[in-house]
């Protein structure tokens, strides 16, 4: 199943398959040659706002010493990386009172006074299933950026614990560091175990109270509804505050929602990229009209929905939640796109060859590495004895296999596969919130943009079905200072975004499905839109912190 081929033959012959949660192949920016000469540039004195050693997090609460013992990280001491990336822990924690399953925890306090004052803290779950999101805290939205094509970690200016507290946790058991044997067989199993953790998290950081963000992309369409859901269920704001939620280019109903039946538009869209001849074409419109699909988004994609959807999409064998042989059109279509591009990577309709050495051995979904760097960053004994990560039997990876290590029990989630995905829970987090965010990138050929909104058309939240009125506000990026801190990022007009009834929609025009890797910018906005600092994406205000380019005054929710 590593190979993207295999993965797409899979899906014409294993109902089950659930796609793993890939970062973004290609990256333009790769670490210049000449950094010695130009380290005040690249290594702005911003980015330096608190050094390892001041494990000012405890101490400002009085704790002497966690609960469990040698979870502070020496952060001037992670290998391969030649600068401090500040305070930070990192270790297990049980996901209730069995310790032989334990959840693996990164956790950056942040060095925004907001933060503090305001007791926030945010979760990031990367999805897969059996993805990890340590593997994307160095590749996407934390303090080190090791991306695909760079040789060597740089500062992330970008990175979201500048606006707050911020974990990233690998979950469910089988995930990445995490310990144990897998046991779930739903999301709600999925849910259960992470609220035992949660709060033997909150315990021994302090936390209780604080407001709780949850945060995840692409499986984390799962994941983040039912955890969400599942603490408002504890009524209990002392452990589980939940204040609001986001994800971009998340998966929230059955696969052929967000991939068969919006494919043939697609294709018309990014034509350029796909230049499949006459005869394919023909053919690829031949199964969508026999199929229904274009009908279907014809008859449901609109402003305001014409009512609930049904149950039994066109073209899905209801024994498995997946497109009839006859129908799967997303299959025929990507195999054929590797035809014509053998280095076509789902996360990313424009990626192209060669594909790009990547430290985290993840690879375009290849999984391969050059014999100089035969081992995933995160599996080398002297990274894992620096993050204080299990050493002993585990082999880190960034991904699970599917096939061999399912993090859900015979490799199935039935909460996807025999049911109807996050929509039932979804609601529910938007009514209490007022505050969930849903974002995805326009170059994203592993879930398509429009099966997302098809998602939200279904969903029925404070009296009403969808969004009333057809998405065509503005997605605004501030003008900041460009390059500085190595990682480079846009401004000004970058997409389109909408707004409903506590529900925020955006869709980022150049981004792919690592949307955070793609337009950081993008989704540091996003979190200051999730945390009230900024009013929303049509806003025009400047970052509220110090990206290079001054510093704005944030505008209250």
């Amino acid at each position: 199943m590593h190979l993207i081929l295999s993965l797409l033959v899979a899906v014409l012959a294993v109902p089950a398959l659930g796609y793993v949660r890939p970062p973004l192949l290609n990256s333009r920016y790769q670490r210049h040659p000449l950094r010695e000469l130009v380290r005040d540039q690249i290594q702005s004195p911003f980015l330096n706002e608190r050094s390892s050693g001041e494990l000012s997090h405890l101490i400002q609460r009085g704790v002497n010493l966690p609960t469990w013992p040698g979870f502070a990280v020496n952060g001037s001491a992670i290998p391969m990386v030649d600068f401090d990336v500040g305070e930070s822990y990192a270790g297990l924690l049980p996901t209730g009172n069995d310790t032989s399953r334990q959840l693996y925890f990164w956790f950056f306090p942040s060095t925004n006074p907001v933060a503090q004052e305001k007791k926030e803290i945010l979760i990031y779950l990367t999805g897969g299933p059996g993805c990890s999101s340590i593997g994307e805290l160095l590749q996407v939205n934390g303090p080190i950026s090791w991306q695909p094509g760079t040789y060597q970690p740089i500062q992330n200016r970008w990175s979201w614990h500048r606006l707050t507290n911020v974990v990233w946790i690998d979950q469910p058991v089988g995930t990445g560091f995490s310990q144990g044997t897998p046991m779930a067989t739903s999301q709600a199993d999925v849910a259960q175990d992470f609220l035992g953790f949660w709060k033997n998290f909150v315990d021994t950081f302090t936390l209780q109270g604080y407001q709780v963000h949850v945060t995840g992309s692409s499986y984390g369409g799962m994941y983040a509804p039912y955890i969400s859901s599942a603490m408002l269920d504890r009524k209990d704001t002392g452990y589980f505050n939940v204040s609001g939620m986001a994800i971009w280019d998340g998966l929230y109903s059955k696969f052929p929602l967000t991939e068969d039946i919006p494919v043939a538009r697609y294709v018309d869209k990014w034509k350029a990229v796909l230049p499949f001849n006459d005869t394919f074409r023909a053919t690829i419109k031949a199964m969508d009209e026999q199929c229904g699909y274009t009908a279907y988004l014809d008859e449901f994609l609109v402003y305001p929905p014409k009512g609930p959807q049904p149950s039994i999409l066109p073209g899905e064998d209801p024994a498995t939640g997946m497109a009839r042989p006859e129908c799967a059109l997303y299959a025929a279509t990507f195999l054929a796109a590797l035809e014509l591009n053998p280095c076509l990577y789902p996360a990313d309709v424009t990626s192209r060859c060669p594909v790009p050495f990547d430290p985290i051995g993840f690879t375009g979904g290849t999984f391969t590495l050059p014999p100089s760097f035969p081992t995933p960053y995160f599996d080398l004994p002297a990274v894992k004895a620096a993050i204080n990560a299990p050493r002993n039997n585990t082999t880190w990876a960034f991904c699970q296999d599917m096939a061999t290590s399912p993090v859900f029990v015979g490799g199935v989630d039935t909460s996807l596969n025999a049911g109807p995905g996050s929509q039932p829970v979804l609601p529910r987090v938007i009514e209490h919130t007022g505050n969930v965010i849903l974002g995805h990138g326009s170059r994203d050929f592993l879930l398509l943009p429009e099966g997302s909104l098809l998602a939200i058309q279904n969903l029925t939240w404070c009296g009403e079905m969808g969004f009333r009125e057809r998405p065509g506000g503005v997605l605004v990026v501030p003008r900041h200072g460009g390059g500085g801190g190595g990682v480079a990022a846009g401004a000004g007009v970058v997409g389109s975004s909408h707004v409903e009834r506590g529900l925020t929609w955006f869709e980022a025009a150049m981004g792919g499905h690592v949307l955070g890797m793609d337009q950081p910018a993008v989704t540091f906005r996003m979190v200051e839109v999730l945390l009230g600092r900024v009013e929303g994406f049509e806003s025009t205000v400047p970052f509220t912190v110090d990206m290079g380019g001054g510093v704005g005054v944030g505008q209250p929710r």
